[in-house]
């Protein structure tokens, strides 16, 4: 299989395509799983002994069904029948190759009693890649994207550069609403204490006309237990 000879980067990226959906040989119930074992073995911290799944997955992802996955074989040392003509086309190209026959080392390949489950394929290969400490810790965390991704730092936690952008700005906007709601409250309070001493207009109108704020915005704070509502008759001094 062509993913198995790949070099561990490039491994990894198909292992990222396969999170994002992008292999059309994983059925939509492999791909869920998929997601579902990469991100307990995230929050395991990557330990696979502490990872807690449904009973479902745990079977599918335990060591010896991911074991089936794949069968250990020997393979010849040298040229072979079926070596020989890239042989002859790096002997073609100036190369020289060395005739060590006479041994066999062995091999791994998925073809094993469980080959047909790619989610078990990619599971193993993620856990056993060198490079396992790349892929994020969770998809972006910009809303509208989502996708897994290949880390450039330890600690990203979007896909890329506009991704950060876009997370940064709305966390400033939010930053902002949240101190303009903080200061519209303060001045709500204040309002609502001059009233109680001063008018007995209704106080929701004189505490709107006191600061701007909307008779919705003034209902949804008392609501909300962010602003108490002021006392139902203003006090007023006993005069002598």
């Amino acid at each position: 299989m062509k993913l198995l000879t790949e070099e561990p980067r490039r491994q990894l990226k198909s292992i990222v395509a396969a999170l994002n959906g992008k292999d059309v040989r994983l059925k939509d119930e492999e791909h869920a799983q998929l997601v579902r074992f990469v991100t307990a073995w995230n929050r395991a911290k990557r330990n696979p002994w502490k990872m807690r799944l449904p009973a479902e997955d745990a079977k599918r992802f335990s060591f010896p069904n991911l074991e089936k996955v794949w069968r250990l074989h020997l393979s010849p040392i040298g040229r072979t029948p079926e070596t020989e003509r890239l042989v002859r086309d790096l002997e073609r190209a100036g190369k020289h190759v060395r005739d060590d026959v006479g041994g066999v080392y062995w091999s791994i390949s998925p073809t094993g009693k469980n080959f047909r489950d790619q989610a078990a394929l990619y599971a193993s290969i993620l856990i056993t890649n060198p490079l396992r400490g790349k892929l994020c810790d969770e998809p972006c965390l910009r809303t509208r994207c989502g996708r897994w991704f290949i880390k450039r730092r330890a600690l990203q936690k979007q896909c890329s550069g506009r991704c950060t952008g876009i997370v940064q700005n709305t966390d400033r906007k939010a930053g902002l609403r949240e101190k303009k709601h903080k200061e519209d409250l303060k001045r709500a309070r204040n309002a609502a204490q001059k009233w109680e001493t001063s008018t007995r207009v209704e106080w929701k109108k004189f505490v709107s006309d006191e600061t701007g704020l909307t008779f919705k915005w003034l209902t949804r704070a008392v609501n909300q237990g962010a602003l108490r509502q002021p006392r139902t008759q203003p006090h007023r001094s006993q005069t002598h």
